[in-house]
């Protein structure tokens, strides 16, 4: 069901505009041969936009009565609409404009799929390859990353890595991964990602240098519920996510070490994609 603003507007077709100045401006940059005085003020209007989604995700943080924003879709869009602020402040500085305008395509793309499926639900696709979905979320991360002082080492395609698995909700839930692996590591260290695949599964393993955790912690991790605790919401969104693909969320630490948070999913015959 959408949901819905006090006065009885859809919060989520309120989004959806936003993002369209936000997606209109992009193309204005992707079409252009360089960086003039116009652009420097579309590069203005798109984040004005933003900071509106921005606001409007706030509020509905603050006033979850009065706007019927699920906590899961406000927590879904914050890292996207993050990695196109990013974008967007490294492209206004001048900073390598083809990789900016294709961080900012994705991040778009990627919030608009979770507004779509947020509206009208169910699957996308049946099937994506680890290594496409996994270069999609280190994109997406790399704003983030590049704040924190955390490098992003993208896994490199060593198998066949085509999976059972819806491609946004994949992303979804490596994105995730990747943003927690990124919060809890030391400036300077590196987060690194690994796709593998043994017969039936293939698996998708990102590893911190942070603090690490315990045994008694990674249980409480294990076994979050809704409700809970607001800072476990995403590692609960991507158990969920990745066992509806069929999949499971496996946790590995030693404290002091790192982590190494992993995905697991059924693995098809390349023919099959």
């Amino acid at each position: 069901m959408t949901q819905t603003t006090t006065d009885g507007r859809p919060l989520l077709h309120e989004l959806a505009n936003e993002f369209s100045v936000l997606y209109g401006t992009a193309e204005l940059f992707a079409v252009s041969p360089g960086l003039s005085r116009q652009q420097r003020h579309d590069a203005d209007v798109m984040l004005d936009a933003l900071r509106n989604l921005a606001a409007l995700l706030a509020s509905a943080d603050r006033e979850a009565k009065a706007y019927r924003l699920t906590p899961e879709l406000a927590h879904e869009l914050r890292t996207p609409l993050q990695a196109v602020i990013g974008f967007a402040e490294m492209l206004r500085a001048g900073e390598a404009r083809d990789d900016c305008l294709r961080g900012l395509v994705a991040a778009g793309r990627h919030m608009a799929g979770l507004l779509d499926d947020a509206v009208a639900g169910g699957t996308r696709g049946r099937s994506t390859l680890a290594s496409t979905a996994v270069a999609q979320a280190v994109l997406l991360a790399s704003p983030l990353a590049r704040a924190a002082h955390v490098g992003l080492v993208p896994a490199r395609r060593t198998t066949e890595d085509l999976v059972g698995a819806d491609p946004l909700r994949l992303r979804q839930a490596v994105l995730n991964l990747l943003t927690n692996a990124v919060e809890c590591s030391r400036p300077d260290s590196e987060v690194n990602v690994v796709v593998s695949g043994q017969p039936g599964t293939v698996t998708i393993a990102c590893h911190d240098r942070g603090p690490g955790l315990t045994a008694a912690e990674i249980t409480e991790l294990m076994n979050l519920r809704r409700g809970d605790r607001a800072h476990g919401l995403g590692l609960l969104i991507t158990r969920e996510l990745v066992g509806g693909m069929g999949g499971s969320l496996g946790i590995r630490s030693v404290p002091g070490q790192g982590s190494c948070f992993s995905i697991d999913l059924p693995a098809l015959p390349e023919h099959r994609r």
